[in-house]
């Protein structure tokens, strides 16, 4: 009877004691690494649920987590980082001719604190802090614009076995250049399909003459794809999206076949947009343009609407597939 009494008290000091460690675990961590912080209480985002704008307004002052990556431009003072879900890259992702962050996070750390860089996994804990107003998004001190921000926060490193199960494919491919890639594919899609929006600023020579900026021309447009060397030629050469597929089927020949079949769009609806510039289907109206303080022509695609449309839907097919992958 006494052992048994024994056995049980001894029990219940033990379940104590586990109970002590694990909360002293929990607690660890710092703003820039230290032992994984408990999630408990936060919502679980994903790249793919945060470009949902009306989705992040529910959770507009909630403690949320995400895995990701700093990118390796996130300020060197640590005010902030740039999270993606993507190692190593350069800069965070726009959408193109923009200056709105695609399938990357700002994230901000406590007051008086800073975040130390560190290209291994990370796990984001903090608090969400929507714009009051899509169409009035918060701008940094880089000129990049965001719809939220998580603020408050703490990062930890993430070890191997808690992350995602479809890792290993991710980093298949995430550790080779095809997503840097395919956004440079989809920067001349953009272009192609609304060409009569890309501008040249004003300019001054080296007489001191000042040369206003203008909406580009037709003709401009065809010669920066056509002549070699020009900004969007790239794309324009034969078999270009073809040599992208290839890579990807490189990596693997199945696993990737969604992506595959958005680059295959974003080829079709390329083709359409350039037919319609080379065909002469636009207009143009000469009219004053308060931007650069001239009158000029300004030209109108004549399906303009339907091809920004059609590579919204493409794009965002992309945006979709690129924040499914998650760490």
């Amino acid at each position: 009877m006494k052992r048994s009494i024994f056995l049980k008290i001894s029990l219940v000091l033990l379940c104590l004691l586990m109970l002590v460690c694990s909360v002293s675990c929990d607690n660890g961590g710092e703003a820039g690494g230290g032992k994984p912080n408990s999630p408990d209480g936060a919502t679980k985002l994903s790249f793919k649920s945060a470009s949902s704008y009306d989705y992040l307004k529910t959770l507009d002052g909630k403690k949320v987590t995400i895995n990701g990556y700093l990118a390796t431009s996130s300020p060197v003072d640590g005010s902030f980082i740039f999270l993606m879900n993507l190692p190593l890259q350069s800069c965070p992702f726009c959408v193109p001719n923009t200056t709105e962050l695609s399938n990357t996070i700002e994230v901000y750390p406590k007051s008086g604190e800073k975040f130390d860089y560190t290209n291994q996994a990370v796990q984001v804990v903090g608090t969400l802090e929507v714009a009051p107003d899509k169409n009035k998004p918060f701008t940094d001190p880089y000129g990049y614009q965001f719809n939220f921000k998580i603020v408050d926060a703490t990062y930890t490193i993430l070890k191997a076995e808690d992350m995602s199960e479809n890792m290993a494919q991710w980093q298949k491919i995430s550790s080779t250049d095809v997503v840097n890639d395919v956004y440079k594919m989809y920067d001349f899609v953009h272009f192609v399909c609304s060409w009569n929006t890309y501008s040249v600023k004003s300019w001054t020579d080296v007489d001191g003459k000042v040369h206003p900026g203008y909406y580009l021309y037709a003709a401009d447009a065809i010669n920066y794809l056509t002549k070699d060397g020009a900004q969007w030629n790239y794309g324009y050469k034969e078999g270009y999206f073809d040599a992208i597929i290839a890579e990807i089927k490189k990596i693997d020949a199945t696993a990737y076949d969604d992506l595959v079949k958005n680059i295959e769009a974003a080829k079709a609806l390329s083709e359409k947009a350039i037919k319609e510039l080379m065909d002469g289907n636009y207009t143009y109206e000469h009219k004053y343009v308060e931007e650069f303080g001239t009158y000029d022509d300004i030209y109108t695609i004549n399906k303009g609407e339907e091809l920004m449309a059609e590579w919204q839907r493409i794009y965002t097919d992309f945006s979709d597939w690129l924040g499914s992958w998650e760490l």
